[in-house]
């Protein structure tokens, strides 16, 4: 077998089950939730103000990480990073006490979103350099899906561990499993084939990546800000991860206590809304990869962040729809098939538009300024996600959950209007690349 293609499904299974044990360790407490709240011997006594703070807490602290993580993955190895932040990731986990105040809580959540910013940026480097652009999107969406996998199969195992042995094992299970991928990711992952004696994929127009390198990050960060395409991608991020925040750390609790649905139902949602995010993931990327290659081959636009952005839309809109079907159709006496359905439109629309967001923030300038590029796309989507939570709750408190998602869709369809205005408006994509290439010429 080929040298590099060992070496890329070495790299991309460890980036797959890595980035699963990021995302199921960073879940923990949400997926144990339901047990701190229902369980009358367990310490805690959570409001809704308490798991507003440690949502929006955690989801700041991995944000501000997220958007250090992408600058520096333009720097340092992205091989330390990931694996370090792995094994860091496990060891708060098994630290997480039986006896913990809700103070330490609060620590813990930011502690853990912290070290867990650079894994997707770290993630995003890696395929970049290890793939070629026009398989780029279906790996990128394949590995996103690891993290739907460990949300699917997350809350069940969590919620059969609690109520077979105690909550705690939902943390240090996990966390040991988390430590050993750490350790192995150090040792497996490479930065780029060049790093083992192979050749990397690069870009074909060398000078106009020569060019943005020698502008400074200030100046290349500005440049980048100054195209409404780009301030439209980062709004549009924003709401789907507001959306995606809602549905998977809200919903299952909202269904419980607001709907009285059973604990298993709202379970149930939770994982088919997790799963089906799976095939959405992989879908967005398959298309967006398929639609690219068969353009550039008959000529057409074969620029690929416009492409991308054609089947972004597609998903944005089934997204909004599905929101319109959870606000207007979910009630108590809902049947299950009719719920499972609901959930499984909302995690495959919701999951393809984050998975496609995130290429196209990347594809927008070249790789030597692509990580602060999707950094920066990430910070907004990470704000949507801070939106989601102490806010959210406060919204919940104030008025009703109702309200709260209602009002979400209202917002989700102006963003529709200004991405939709952005992208007819004919603005510049790729712009680095696209007017380097009118000066060489």
């Amino acid at each position: 077998m080929n040298k590099k293609i060992v070496y890329q499904i070495a790299i991309l299974i460890i980036l797959y089950f890595g980035y699963g044990f990021y995302y199921l360790t960073r879940k923990s407490f949400i997926f144990m939730l339901p047990h701190f709240r229902l369980n009358q011997t367990s310490t805690f006594n959570l409001t809704k103000n308490d798991i507003g703070i440690v949502i929006s807490g955690q989801n700041f602290a991995y944000a501000t990480s997220k958007l250090i993580g992408g600058v520096l993955t333009d720097v340092y190895s992205s091989r330390i990073l990931f694996g370090s932040g792995l094994f860091l990731s496990g060891l708060l986990n098994i630290a997480f006490k039986k006896d913990i105040q809700i103070s330490s809580v609060y620590i813990y959540s930011c502690l853990i979103g912290f070290v867990q910013g650079p894994a997707w940026p770290c993630c995003a480097k890696l395929l970049q350099n290890w793939l070629p652009k026009s398989q780029f999107a279906t790996w990128w969406s394949i590995l996103s899906s690891s993290s739907n996998v460990a949300g699917t199969i997350g809350p069940i195992i969590a919620n059969s561990l609690a109520l077979k042995y105690h909550w705690s094992y939902g943390f240090m299970i996990p966390g040991c499993i988390c430590m050993t991928i750490g350790y192995l990711s150090i040792i497996v992952l490479r930065n780029k084939p060049s790093e083992v004696g192979l050749e990397d994929f690069v870009c074909k127009n060398i000078q106009s990546v020569e060019n943005i390198q020698e502008i400074s990050f200030y100046s290349k960060s500005k440049q980048l800000f100054s195209y409404p395409f780009f301030i439209s991608i980062c709004l549009c991020y924003f709401i789907v991860q507001f959306i995606k925040t809602l549905f998977s750390d809200w919903a299952h609790i909202y269904m419980i206590k607001s709907l009285k649905l059973s604990n298993y139902d709202a379970t149930y949602f939770l994982s088919i809304f997790e799963l089906s995010g799976i095939f959405g993931s992989m879908v967005s990327g398959f298309l967006s990869d398929l639609v690219y290659n068969f353009r550039r081959k008959n000529g057409k636009n074969h620029c690929s962040v416009y492409n991308r952005m054609l089947v972004n839309m597609g998903f944005y809109l089934g997204l909004f729809l599905s929101l319109h079907l959870f606000n207007y159709h979910l009630d108590p006496k809902i049947n299950r098939i009719n719920l499972l359905l609901i959930g499984s439109l909302s995690g495959f629309f919701c999951f393809g538009c984050i998975s496609l967001l995130g290429i196209i923030a990347m594809e927008f300038t070249p790789k030597s300024f692509s990580g602060s590029s999707h950094a920066y796309a990430s910070l907004a989507a990470n704000l949507g996600s801070i939106s989601a939570g102490l806010p959210f709750g406060y919204i919940s408190k104030l008025y009703t959950w109702s309200y709260g998602f209602k009002l979400t869709q209202m917002l989700a369809g102006t963003i529709l209007l200004i991405l939709t205005s952005c992208f007819f408006a004919r603005s510049k994509f790729e712009p680095y690349l696209v007017e380097s290439d009118r000066k060489t010429k």
